[in-house]
């Protein structure tokens, strides 16, 4: 089955859209949460959110860069499959990275003065 996910054609940019879902999903749910009740930002709920979207960025960043070499003898790969494949993980990394600050944000700062 994942050979199959590879071979599509969204596969390389999938570290793209689901870091940037993740990141969003990271940003608003948290900032929703503190904005109605900031007794509900401690670190439990920053740390858990943080570990779900950090994962489905993982998730994400690990096709695109098995997707780079999925078809490497394919009479019918685009040429820039590769090169979409590696902006696909290379931003995977940097959505996990600002996923990763804000995270540690929640342990750091109490919820009811951000």
């Amino acid at each position: 089955m994942t050979m199959r996910l590879e071979r599509r054609s969204v596969a390389p940019w999938a570290g793209l859209f689901l870091g940037a879902l993740g990141w969003f999903v990271d940003h608003q749910g948290g900032s929703d949460t503190i904005f109605w009740d900031c007794r509900l930002g401690g670190p439990l709920f920053s740390g858990s959110l943080g570990l779900a979207c950090g994962l489905l960025v993982v998730a994400g960043g690990v096709i695109s860069w098995r997707a780079r070499k999925a078809t490497p003898d394919a009479q019918d790969a685009p040429e820039n499959h590769s090169f979409a494949a590696i902006v696909g993980a290379g931003s995977a990394a940097l959505f996990l990275l600002a996923i990763a600050f804000q995270t540690l944000n929640g342990f750091i700062i109490p919820g009811c003065e951000r």
